[in-house]
């Protein structure tokens, strides 16, 4: 398990060093001090039970190098945590401190690590890092996945914008604790010292983004340059069609005054780390959602078929949102895998993503049905709402349906874009999906562009 809280450092009421004297576990700990976010802190000496890097709680000096200098993260308040040089003797005006492997500074990933034999390799981290305005807390369970090298560890909070980073314990000492997103990662070892912090009431509200906007990030799987995600007949492409449904469900969440942001909007490539790098520079962000067909293994057809969400891993608000848009989209009577929401920590902007996070994958393209109702204008239509109506659901945001619109009279004129789209569907020039779905509102790709050219030419057409 992997999970990266981002905190406002205006939301820190309080920010302490605990001295794990009675060697307590990480839940006793959370059950007596009731702090908002617990993480371990510094190396230590299991034998004598004492940090081996400089660290400093409330005034006193628990462990003071005496011939390197450290660098530090340091607070008074904990709103005011700032990188210091902790000096040889552990002199600071601050508080407290708690110095480790430095990772970042000044925004620069530190290009040698500083750290003993016994935690190098892949493992579990736990890493802070600060950025002008945020706390960033880095947790990654040990023996899985997402066990990692110190140097992974810092190119990581490299890419969360941190200006100041540093690693703390790890391996079997990873406890995590973040009572909003649910967060308990509990190590087999107690920490001997940890970082406590504990949130104003009203937590990271006042630094959203857009007032108090509630924000989703709809992130379009692929983009116009894989051609590789297609069906067997190559009639049909999950770039396009993705584009289309974040377009489509966009529209939805708008009208419900929920802010949205597309981490590609134009239908240009993206890789999969700026898609995490749009979702992870939004504070606030309240959902993240991407967009995807599903394909089967082999070259044709398959039978495998149905609609399924997948999430980092069980729990929190992730499986929430999950389950509120699985909801909806079961009451549009799509078809529905029959195990709908898939555990998958491997997928990289589930693992890589602050915010919660859903991936959508909505049918197999692989499959001759499925295939069918991508395609279809009206399926879509349809299940865009369902996916927006479930985000809402799962947000508190009160749907606001669309405003029914009136047919036109007998006598009303066509717009001037009407006539064109009549004009150009006549000339068959433009001809729209094997549905009859003309798209309107799809970006057009250079391919589509020239044979719209071609077909004007052979009917002679200027």
């Amino acid at each position: 398990m992997v999970h990266l809280e981002r905190t406002a450092l205006s939301a820190i009421r309080r920010a302490a060093v605990y001295v794990n004297t009675g060697k307590k576990p990480l839940s006793e700990i959370v059950e007596e001090q009731q702090p908002d976010i617990a993480l371990t802190a510094a190396f230590y000496d299991p034998g004598a039970w004492r940090p081996v890097c400089p660290v400093k709680a409330d005034g006193e000096i628990l462990f003071a190098d005496r011939e390197y200098n450290y660098w530090a993260v340091a607070w008074d308040s904990g709103a005011d945590a700032a990188e210091v040089l902790v000096p040889p003797g552990g002199a600071c005006g601050r508080a407290n401190y708690v110095a480790n492997c430095l990772l970042v500074r000044q925004g620069t990933p530190q290009p040698k690590l500083y750290y003993n034999a016994d935690v190098a390799g892949r493992r579990g981290r736990v890493a802070v890092g600060l950025t002008d305005t945020e706390w960033i807390t880095y947790g990654a369970s040990d023996g899985s996945g997402d066990a990692c090298t110190p140097e992974a560890c810092r190119d990581y909070m490299a890419r969360q914008g941190c200006r100041f980073a540093v690693m703390m314990d790890g391996g079997r000492k990873v406890n995590l604790y973040v009572r909003a997103a649910g967060v308990m990662m509990e190590g087999k070892d107690p920490s001997q010292t940890l970082i406590l912090l504990w949130l104003r009431d009203d937590g990271n509200k006042e630094e959203k983004p857009v007032s108090d906007q509630t924000h989703v990030v709809l992130d379009a799987g692929h983009d116009a340059g894989n051609l590789a995600n297609k069906s067997p007949d190559g009639t049909y492409f999950e770039h396009e069609f993705a584009l289309d449904m974040a377009k489509r469900i966009r529209d939805h969440l708008e009208r419900c005054g929920v802010a949205v942001t597309e981490t590609r909007p134009d239908g240009s490539a993206v890789s999969l780390a700026q898609r995490c790098s749009v979702a992870n520079g939004i504070v606030g962000l309240d959902l993240f959602v991407s967009l995807h067909s599903n394909a089967a293994g082999g070259s044709g057809w398959s039978s495998a078929r149905g609609w399924s969400a997948y999430i980092y891993g069980a729990g929190g608000a992730r499986e929430q949102a999950a389950q509120a848009i699985l909801t909806r989209v079961r009451e549009t009577g799509t078809a529905v895998r029959s195990a709908p929401i898939v555990y998958d920590p491997a997928l990289y902007v589930l693992k890589h993503t602050a915010a919660p996070a859903v991936l959508i994958e909505h049918a197999f393209h692989t499959n001759a049905e499925d295939a069918a109702n991508l395609k279809d204008g009206s399926w879509r239509a349809s299940v865009a709402e369902a996916e927006a109506r479930g985000i809402t659901d799962h947000l508190g945001v009160a749907w606001v349906p669309e405003t029914s619109q009136e047919t036109p009279g007998p006598d009303s004129a066509p717009t001037e874009a009407e006539q064109a789209v009549a004009w150009i569907t006549e000339q068959g020039i433009m001809q729209g999906n094997e549905a009859g779905d003309l798209m309107l509102d799809a970006p057009l790709t250079r391919r589509q562009y020239a044979v719209m050219e071609y077909r004007k030419h052979l009917l002679g057409l200027q």
